[in-house]
């Protein structure tokens, strides 16, 4: 049916549902990727739901200690000689009808030059940034930017297929000749919050990378368990800035004020009521700005 060649990434750690919902959509499409790695980090192997689907051409194997971007290296090392391009997805997604033929339609289609697209997200509405997220740079008006501060806009829900600065690393396709020059940063360790923005802004100041509208996925984030909060308070401002320190077109000042604007927004909500974990992630927050100023 098509010229190019997709294997699909998939890291998962512990959620043995929500690996069988990905998988299910997988099955269900149009058209079947050439290989599926499955990179397994969890505390209890899901070889089970793998052997499953025996339908797909899945290769399962287990890496530990578990870390999204050890993971997603481990994947790219087990890509099968022939594949083309390279998808990851994150166990929590679920592909919409036709999502991948769509995808692989653009890919089809693109221009050399073009090295990355994502899925498009339809669980969260583009939303166009309020006042004070203004005034922070924390937010910009079209999606997929990366703002001076390293700050970024989602590329979610969009109308048309369109250029942008990266990709959502729940749902990602890249070039496979991308992994001859980039692979994941595993200084973005554990959850590995911004790893996707890290790779992907760096991939984009080379080649062309797109949001790809008719490849439709729904995406079922679910909030953290509040005994992580802290920790995730704490990566929000670490990860940020060895993001933008890494890229001297951004700037760190403006991070820094940026996330100040994080950290009051965490205040005020946690002084509110609304959740106990923004207090806690106001305290990570703390944390984060003390370890980043060392």
């Amino acid at each position: 049916m098509f010229n190019e060649k997709l294997a699909v990434i998939i890291p998962t750690k512990d959620r043995p549902e929500e690996l069988r919902r990905c998988l299910e959509s997988i099955e269900d499409q149009g058209f079947k990727p050439a290989q599926i790695i499955i990179v397994d980090g969890g505390s209890r192997a899901v070889s089970g739901v793998v052997d499953s689907f025996s339908g797909l051409n899945i290769d399962y194997v287990r890496k530990t200690p578990p870390s999204l971007t050890a993971q997603r290296n481990a994947g790219i090392k087990m890509v099968r000689d022939g594949v083309s391009l390279v998808a990851f997805l994150d166990d929590d997604v679920a592909l919409e009808t036709d999502s991948l033929k769509n995808m692989m339609k653009f890919w089809e289609a693109a221009s050399l030059d073009t090295a990355g697209a994502c899925f498009n997200n339809m669980s969260e509405p583009f939303r166009r940034p309020a006042f004070l997220e203004k005034v922070f740079l924390v937010n910009a008006d079209i999606p997929g930017r990366i703002l001076p501060s390293g700050f970024q806009s989602i590329p979610c829900a969009v109308d048309r297929t369109m250029r942008i600065d990266w990709l959502i690393g729940c749902a990602m396709v890249f070039r496979r000749k991308v992994f001859e020059e980039f692979m994941f940063d595993e200084k973005f360790s554990g959850y590995a919050r911004y790893e996707d923005v890290d790779f992907s802004y760096s991939v984009g100041k080379k080649y062309k990378m797109f949001v790809v509208a008719d490849a439709k996925i729904k995406h079922f984030v679910k909030l953290e368990n509040v005994g992580y909060s802290s920790a995730l308070g704490k990566m929000e401002v670490v990860n940020r800035v060895y993001f933008v320190k890494k890229n001297p077109d951004l700037s760190v000042p403006l991070c820094y004020w940026a996330l100040f604007g994080i950290f009051l927004n965490n205040i005020i909500k946690g002084l509110l009521g609304f959740d106990s974990r923004y207090k806690l992630r106001a305290r990570g927050n703390l944390a984060g700005f003390l370890e980043s100023l060392k």
